[in-house]
C-alpha cells in the first residue's frame, strides 16, 4: 500500500511540476506575442528618463531618446523635437526655481503585435507619476501625469504626456 501511495505522490508531482506542450512557443509566435512587463531594460529606460527629468539632469535625460525622437504634452497639435522640449525645460526650471520629486512613479511596457511597418519593434511604455512641485515660496503642489514612451532599439522615440497645468503655476 505505501509503494502505490509513493508512486501515485511520484506520478503527481512529476505531472505538476511538467508544462503543458501549449506553453512551449516558437521564437515567431513569442515575437508577435502581446506581452506587459513591470521590469527589465525598457522600463529602466523609463525610470531613467523620468528621475533625469525630476533631478533637472538634461544630459541624461537627452541621452534617454533618439536623436529623432519628438514629443508631445497635452493638447499639442503638433509635436516638437525632444531636444527642444528640454530646451524649453531647462529655461522653465530656471526662471520658475521649481523643485521637482517624480516620487516612485507606476510604470509598464506593453509589447503588441503589429502588421503595421510604421510600429514594427515599438514597445509602448506607460508611466503614472505624481509629480510633486516644491516653488521658492515653500509651497507644494502635485501634479498627477500619465505619459506614454514609444521605445524603439532602447531609445524612446516619442513620448505624450497629460498632466494638469494647475500643479506647475505659481
Amino acid at each position: 500500500m505505501k509503494k502505490t501511495i509513493l508512486v501515485a505522490l511520484f506520478a503527481t508531482t512529476l505531472f505538476a511540476c511538467s508544462s503543458p506542450a501549449e506553453k512551449t512557443a516558437s521564437t515567431e509566435t513569442d515575437a508577435t506575442a502581446s506581452s506587459c512587463v513591470k521590469e527589465g531594460p525598457d522600463v529602466d529606460l523609463m525610470k531613467k528618463a523620468i528621475t533625469a527629468y525630476a533631478s533637472g539632469d538634461w544630459a541624461t535625460a537627452a541621452s534617454c531618446f533618439s536623436d529623432s525622437a519628438t514629443s508631445s504634452h497635452n493638447n499639442d497639435t503638433v509635436a516638437m523635437k525632444m531636444s527642444d522640449r528640454i530646451e524649453l525645460f531647462k529655461k522653465q526650471r530656471v526662471s520658475s526655481g521649481v523643485v521637482v520629486d517624480a516620487g516612485t512613479p507606476n510604470l509598464e511596457v506593453v509589447t503588441v503585435p503589429t502588421t503595421n511597418e510604421k510600429y514594427k519593434g515599438i514597445k509602448w511604455g506607460h508611466a503614472w507619476i505624481t509629480f510633486k512641485n516644491t516653488f521658492k515660496t515653500g509651497e507644494v503642489r502635485s501634479s498627477l501625469t500619465f505619459a506614454m514612451f514609444a521605445i524603439k532599439d532602447g531609445k524612446i522615440i516619442h513620448e505624450q504626456v497629460i498632466y494638469d497645468t494647475k500643479g506647475l503655476q505659481n
